[in-house]
């Protein structure tokens, strides 16, 4: 991917700049594309600017996400706008370059802007390689942002550094107006060094650290298909989050939270914030030393009993 100096431009965080976004390709009122369960701020960056949520929810098949392609453009039809987590959070999907292709024709088709939320790119795990949405084609690239930061990949997030990769001159300029507009062009200096010194020195710590989160996810999925055979789980492909399947538990959401929080005494993030396709699932995050995931796994087990 070749990528020019003038292509990037600086934003608060991957969340501001989608809301940023929105502001900018839209107008109040307009549908904007979502593909739940997915990243709960897309949602709340739709509703809080007065557009209107349109979802293109993903199909559970065989353990993994898939995307309902004839769905996809039924409902691309009426919109101006679509958000791609790319890959997926919180399924850990990396979506494959033919079904990434199959959504850009849809939308070039119906002349929709594709926003590429990308920020967990840098945390794919072999053997599973990543494809920027920009990388399809030229005409993609023209038709799609890209937003992205060494934040998650770097622990790096209370440094409020991130940065969009826009090809198009028009919509990079739309783009560059609201950030002015609201002046968030400029980071504080340490944001800037540390993003340098990460991606120019960081690569033999990431490669060290892709493969102790896959050992936890080793770890925790074997725990579970041992001692807890009711709960399923979907692994990911990408990243540390893995969302965990309660359903045959037979657990109202409003329960199952509880028994997590009061009796497990886990801080899990509440399935139902990705969309209503998330209920009866919980989010776990296994960015942590091993012991601490162990100590999880057994607190887990109030849950499956």
């Amino acid at each position: 991917w070749t990528i020019t100096k003038e292509m990037i431009s600086f934003v608060p965080g991957v969340v501001p700049a989608i809301v940023m976004a929105v502001e900018a390709f839209t107008q109040v009122g307009d549908p904007v594309l979502i593909q739940p369960p997915v990243y709960y701020p897309f949602a709340a960056a739709i509703r809080n600017t007065g557009r209107k949520v349109v979802t293109n929810p993903l199909l559970l098949k065989d353990g993994q996400y898939e995307i309902d392609f004839e769905d996809f453009e039924e409902k691309a039809k009426g919109c101006k706008l679509f958000i791609l987590c790319n890959p997926h959070n919180p399924g850990g999907r990396v979506w494959t370059k033919d079904e990434l292709e199959r959504l850009a024709a849809i939308c070039l088709k119906h002349k929709v802007l594709m926003i590429s939320d990308e920020i967990h790119a840098d945390l794919t795990l072999p053997p599973y390689q990543h494809t920027p949405l920009a990388t399809l084609s030229k005409e993609v690239a023209e038709n799609c942002v890209t937003f992205s930061s060494a934040s998650k990949t770097f622990n790096m997030a209370g440094l409020a550094s991130a940065y969009a990769v826009i090809p198009n001159a028009e919509i990079r300029q739309k783009f560059l107006d609201k950030t002015v507009g609201y002046m968030l062009t400029d980071g504080n200096v340490f944001a800037f060094q540390t993003t340098v010194a990460a991606y120019e020195q960081g690569e033999e710590w990431l490669s060290q650290l892709l493969s102790y989160i896959q050992g936890n996810i080793d770890f925790l999925t074997q725990y579970i298909d041992q001692h807890l055979p009711k709960v399923k789980y979907i692994v990911p492909q990408a990243s540390y989050l893995i969302f965990l399947d309660f359903r045959q538990l037979g657990l109202s959401q409003k329960e199952l939270v509880s028994l997590c929080t009061n009796q497990a005494h886990l801080a899990l993030v509440d399935g139902s914030v990705f969309g209503k396709e998330g209920i009866g699932f919980m989010r776990i995050n296994l960015a942590s030393p091993r012991s601490v995931i162990e100590k999880a796994a057994e607190q887990l087990l109030v849950i499956g009993q």
